[in-house]
């Protein structure tokens, strides 16, 4: 019982059919009837269910069925689930937004459900780290205030798409310049909410074929006579998709901008820190020191960082060899390369590619 109409449960119905079809399930995709109950529940083995109500979830256990909860929206209970990692998702907006150089931050949330609440969470303590205040808005007229009352460059990391799509909205009403004067993030990654979205939304892409599949996984174990109460899986984003909403370096230390925009176009060169100093109009040193001032990391890390983004992205969407990755990403050889990611991501360049096309 999953709701098909938003892009994370469509992802999720997705990756239940990818494990459904290869055990040869026969599957339907049950709703909710108009009461908020079920219907016949007992004319099915097992269920896979987006819980959004306490009355569903114990309507399925007085009925005794195997059940798997994809919705962190009820907390944690002993119905098993394999759920999103919302903090993660908070975490990652706030790394990106920073990234990006924003130094202005708010959550827009126009919900009450916890995996928005959770997802604030990330990003406010992710920010604190970095001695950021949020400004937490959940109505459509204090962000309306918030839009002009907040300091710009403003970034909002809305609770998913469809909150980010209100607040792209509410920027064109008011002659705002997206993504100059405020920057937008959402999360899922709708393909339909996307393709209403002028100019395109950024955001963090959820591991939603994985959560189904591993979904439908728990509930064969289920089915099979394994007891699971209170077993909890959580599911980290894949990353970030980066579009035009949130494509801008607000920095406003021009030099360091420019540097940053210099790593970032060369990433898959061998460039050094003595390169990056040239392209700009300061010295090694005076870049150094302004670069750590602004963004609270050296010249090298950025480079280290950029190289490892983009060997990521071509591990998880290309075929090509682990030597092809590291030249194609600005390292010497694939040894180097392998101990720089390993170091990274705590996993090897293999090891990191079969988990993501896993997801």
């Amino acid at each position: 019982m999953v709701n098909n109409m938003g892009g994370y449960s469509r992802g999720v119905l997705r990756g239940v059919a990818s494990f459904a079809f290869a055990k040869a399930w026969e599957c339907k995709v049950e709703g909710v009837n108009n009461r908020g109950g079920l219907d016949s529940p007992a004319e099915f083995d097992g269920w896979i269910v987006q819980a959004l109500s306490a009355d569903t979830a114990a309507e399925l256990h007085r009925a005794g069925m195997p059940v798997v909860n994809v919705s962190s929206a009820l907390g944690e209970d002993d119905m098993p689930a394999v759920v999103s990692d919302d903090l993660a998702v908070g975490r990652a907006g706030a790394d990106h937004l920073l990234r990006q150089g924003f130094r202005s931050f708010a959550f827009y949330s126009p919900v009450d459900r916890r995996f928005a609440r959770l997802r604030h969470e990330g990003y406010r303590t992710r920010l604190r780290e970095t001695r950021h205040a949020v400004e937490l808005i959940t109505r459509d007229d204090d962000l309306t205030t918030a839009l002009f009352q907040l300091e710009r460059p403003l970034a909002i990391m809305a609770a998913n798409d469809s909150a980010a799509l209100s607040v792209l909205e509410h920027c064109r009403a008011h002659n705002l310049r997206v993504p100059d004067e405020i920057g937008i993030l959402g999360v899922d990654n709708d393909d339909l909410i996307q393709s209403l979205a002028f100019p395109p939304l950024s955001s963090i892409n959820m591991a939603t074929d994985r959560i189904g599949f591993e979904a439908a996984a728990l509930l064969e174990r289920l089915l099979a006579g394994e007891r699971l109460s209170g077993h909890r899986m959580l599911i980290p984003p894949t990353g970030i998709v980066t579009r035009q909403s949130t494509d801008v370096l607000s920095i406003a230390d021009r030099d360091v901008a420019e540097a940053l925009r210099f790593i970032r176009d060369h990433a898959g060169k061998p460039i050094g820190v003595e390169d990056v100093s040239q392209s700009v109009t300061i010295s090694r040193r005076q870049l150094e020191r302004r670069f750590r001032e602004t963004l609270g990391r050296s010249v090298f890390d950025e480079i280290k960082r950029c190289r490892i983004d983009r060997a990521k992205q071509l591990l998880s969407e290309t075929e090509l060899t682990i030597p092809q990755i590291a030249a194609a990403s600005g390292f010497a050889n694939a040894s180097y390369f392998t101990v720089v990611f390993g170091e990274a991501t705590g996993a090897t360049p293999g090891v990191y590619r079969t988990q993501a096309k896993a997801r």
